[in-house]
């Protein structure tokens, strides 16, 4: 904990001190000494009584309380260069240092069937004795009330799993401690437990079980990469590096074993690779801190980088049902057409008052939400996905107004200037031949015929590019409506899909400068009957991603852009409840993956759940110390696992299928007493891991 403080205060007065209008020449490639800390927090301190009243009434209204750096120099003035250097030493460290003593403590002897009771019982004993009374009691009132109701050691062991999910770390290692000493046979528990003790600090405990583990179900990616996750913690790189290429080699996504493997690529200095292994992690469950890692090292994520259901349909919204009319080719078809395309433009204006007056009605349930101060959880994804189809359609704009600029400023031109010569010769024509004794011939034919050719000249080539553009603006409002979908509430949803429905009808009206030329005035002789245009029905875009994760102590319900999730207040009683929120992941510097499946009749395990598994779909999870940061959906459909699934997932190519364009609806996974969970221990902090820890 002192370790923590003396880097945290550290960062804080550096931080200050170099945001000065003159700030002190400080070299930030070593640790200061005391005296230049005591420096810096007096700079630190006197910029925050420079600051103006509104810089710290903004400050206050964002709950930041500014410190008192002379109090908080006071209180740590008895730390000596030696702590201070060692801590800036850590928080540049990419890999955590070797740690000689606790790898030294790992018996070298094996654990088997006949000694792992005992080792289980040491080192339930050992947790004991760190956790937090509260926390003991809490757990021990859930596992009696668990115990009462005859619950088997699965459902017991997936309630120690939910608490983990939730966020209360210390009670699931009571209580996943408990039920592994009275039933070791139970192997998504045992792999459970070691995960919970290497992700709260007790790594040297949970590499035995691992390797106990990893000798009756070798292969097995979520044993491998644990025990990489373990290796790294404790500082021993190569070892970890073993484990944690094992793991890649089966599942090459991995989530846990491509984000830690990618420090240990930095710290060799190779930071191509590195970025390649965050990418990789990434694509299959994405997470702000994931990002940020890659803009350290310098790379920009982009929509391709990330992956979230597709719409199986090319045109959601029914945009290609609606069909303008024909461009006019003459003066016979432009007389026909005129009443067409007046009534098509009348029934486009109606159409859009209609919605625009929904529209209004939509935004003004938004306004009466209030002020949301979440986000959905897909937002940051999807609004990588909306980028990428601006950037598209920006591009394809730029090419297609450059070439109707080029139609418009060239060819146009000259097709107008040679109709005009044209037309201006024959009205010479006709007037010397019109009057008293003079032929007085009709030259409407003649008008007509010249008009003819300008018309077929200019609409034919002016058609392609009306085409065109509809075909860019149906791509660009289907593309960016879909992913709206997960960056936005429903209720917000509802309204961009009315906008993109105005812009369409908008765009299909054929408004110049993407329009044709009517010549209607040289009626030599019966026009034909005009071809109408189609007014359609647009379709609906709704979610079609619902899954739901039933855990002993609730449930989460992913609908697209909306996550919830609740205690169920029948298993749990309401004074539990209340202890349960006392205790959150905020300070635990962990992060891990949660993969949760259904059994299917009577299941032959291989060992604990792992993510490249094919025996039925999975609800995925990724978790850091905020909480959920994703939900994901991997694996294909076994049949009797009570899920549907529209698609099944490539286990041979190692792709979920939430990255395949594959569209999810209504899966719903029990991971009570009827499903498996298994947990993915990742990377935690380079130094202090864990709660438990040293």
């Amino acid at each position: 904990m002192k370790k923590l403080l003396i880097t945290s205060i550290f960062l804080f007065a550096v931080s200050v001190a170099f945001t000065q209008t003159k700030p002190k020449q400080t070299s930030t490639d070593k640790a200061p000494t005391q005296k230049e800390m005591q420096e810096m927090m007096k700079a630190a301190q006197q910029e925050i009584e420079n600051m103006s009243p509104e810089d710290k009434k903004m400050m206050e209204e964002m709950g930041i309380t500014m410190p008192d750096m002379n109090n908080i120099g006071k209180s740590v003035s008895g730390i000596s260069d030696a702590q201070l250097k060692k801590a800036f030493e850590d928080e540049s460290r990419i890999v955590p240092e070797k740690d000689e003593a606790r790898i030294a403590s790992i018996s070298k002897i094996p654990l088997a069937d006949a000694t792992i009771p005992a080792f289980l019982k040491s080192t339930h004993t050992k947790v004991l004795a760190l956790l937090k009374p509260e926390s003991k009691t809490l757990a021990e009132k859930l596992y009696t009330q668990l115990k009462s109701t005859g619950s088997t050691s699965d459902a017991i062991g997936n309630t120690a799993a939910g608490l983990w999910i939730m966020g209360r770390i210390q009670p699931a290692l009571y209580i996943m401690g408990r039920v592994c000493n009275e039933d070791i046979s139970n192997t998504d528990n045992l792999s459970n437990y070691a995960s919970m003790l290497s992700m709260s600090g007790i790594q040297q405990s949970a590499i035995p079980v691992l390797n106990y583990l990893n000798t009756k179900y070798p292969g097995n990616s979520t044993i491998l990469n644990n025990l990489g996750q373990a290796w790294f913690g404790l500082g021993d790189v190569q070892i970890a590096e073993k484990y944690l290429d094992g793991a890649i080699r089966i599942y090459a996504y991995h989530p846990q074993a491509n984000y830690t493997k990618s420090f240990i690529e930095e710290s060799k200095g190779n930071k191509t690779g590195a970025v390649a292994l965050v990418k990789k992690s990434i694509l299959h469950s994405y997470s702000g801190e994931k990002e940020e890692r890659l803009r350290k090292l310098g790379h920009k994520l982009t929509g391709k980088e990330v992956s979230l259901p597709k719409d199986t349909k090319a045109d959601p919204l029914n945009l290609g049902g609606f069909a303008p009319p024909p461009f006019p080719k003459s003066v016979d078809e432009c007389i026909a057409m005129e009443p067409v395309w007046a009534a098509y433009r009348q029934q486009l204006r109606d159409q859009a008052d209609a919605l625009k007056s929904r529209l209004k009605g939509a935004w003004q349930v938004t306004m009466d939400m209030g002020v949301l101060t979440l986000v959905p959880i897909h937002a940051a994804p999807a609004y990588l996905k909306q980028n990428e189809v601006l950037e598209e359609y920006n591009r394809r704009m730029t090419e297609f107004l450059k070439k109707i600029t080029a139609f418009l400023t060239g060819p146009a031109v000259q097709l107008k200037k040679e109709y005009e010569a044209a037309m201006d010769q024959l009205r010479e024509e006709d007037d010397e031949q019109t009057g008293e004794g003079l032929p007085n011939k009709d030259y409407c034919p003649r008008y007509k015929e010249t008009s003819d050719k300008y018309l077929r000249a200019y609409n034919e080539a002016m058609e392609p590019f009306f085409l065109e553009y509809l075909e860019i603006q149906k791509k660009y409002l289907n593309e960016k409506t879909h992913w709206l979908m997960y960056s936005e509430w429903p209720e917000k949803f509802e309204a961009h899909k009315l906008e993109a429905k105005i812009a369409w009808l908008g765009a299909l009206t054929a408004d110049q400068p993407i329009s044709f030329i009517s010549i209607t005035e040289y009626k030599c002789a019966k026009p034909l009957m005009g071809k109408a245009g189609k007014i359609s029905q647009f379709d609906d875009v709704a979610c079609k991603y619902h899954s739901e994760l039933i855990l002993p102590l609730g449930k989460m319900k992913m609908d697209c852009s909306r996550f919830t999730s609740e205690l169920d207040l029948s298993v749990i009683k309401f004074g539990l409840k209340q202890d349960l929120d006392k205790e959150t992941f905020a300070d635990q510097f962990m992060s891990c993956n949660v993969e949760v499946g259904a059994k299917a009749g009577k299941e032959v395990k291989a060992g604990p759940l792992s993510v490249e598994a094919s025996a039925g779909a999975r609800i995925g999870l990724e978790i850091d110390r905020t909480g959920v940061k994703d939900v994901y959906v991997t694996g294909g459909v076994k049949a009797g696992v009570g899920t549907n699934i529209i698609g099944a997932g490539s286990e041979a190519a190692g792709i979920p299928s939430s990255m395949m364009g594959v569209g999810v609806s209504d899966l719903s996974i029990d991971g009570g007493a009827e499903g498996r969970i298994s947990l993915v221990s990742g990377k935690g902090s380079v130094y202090g891991t864990g709660i438990l820890g040293n």
